[in-house]
């Protein structure tokens, strides 16, 4: 049996494409009430879904390996057996999660969202959204 993408009455189906990965870092959050202020580190957990349509001639919405491709080059290359605070002035989940985001974005993934697990039962999960006001994580103000 031949199946067909397209046909009457059918659009192109779009895809939630997800991989996940891994690596190890250690950060300290020198303002943290608890013992995170302590320097520790994590086997961080990465999930990255992305949106895409299926192309008709592949009948692939995004190729694992090039997702992969991307993922280590951008992100793990420079987190995996890293100093976050190093690289970021406050290493919390969820700021990685946005530099995440900003660097895979800009790569040309049509990201959905990314999860990024600390711990087992510990994650963070961002979809690309953001406040409208207040600080930026850079430090200025507004959008």
């Amino acid at each position: 049996m031949h199946y067909e993408a397209r046909g009457p009455g059918r659009t192109i189906p779009a895809m939630l494409v997800a991989r996940d990965f891994r690596f190890e870092a250690a950060h300290q959050l020198p303002d943290h009430p608890g013992k995170c202020r302590h320097l520790h580190g994590h086997s961080y957990r990465l999930r990255v879904v992305c949106r895409a349509p299926v192309d008709e001639r592949t009948g692939l919405a995004i190729d694992f390996a090039e997702l992969k491709r991307i993922v280590h080059e951008e992100v793990l290359d420079l987190l995996d057996h890293a100093f976050l605070n190093e690289r970021f002035p406050i290493p919390s989940a969820e700021l990685v999660a946005v530099w995440i985001w900003d660097r895979l974005a800009a790569a040309g993934l049509t990201l959905d969202e990314i999860e990024l697990k600390e711990t087992e039962s510990c994650s963070v999960i961002y979809r690309g959204e953001g406040l409208s006001h207040g600080p930026r994580i850079d430090g200025g103000e507004g959008p």
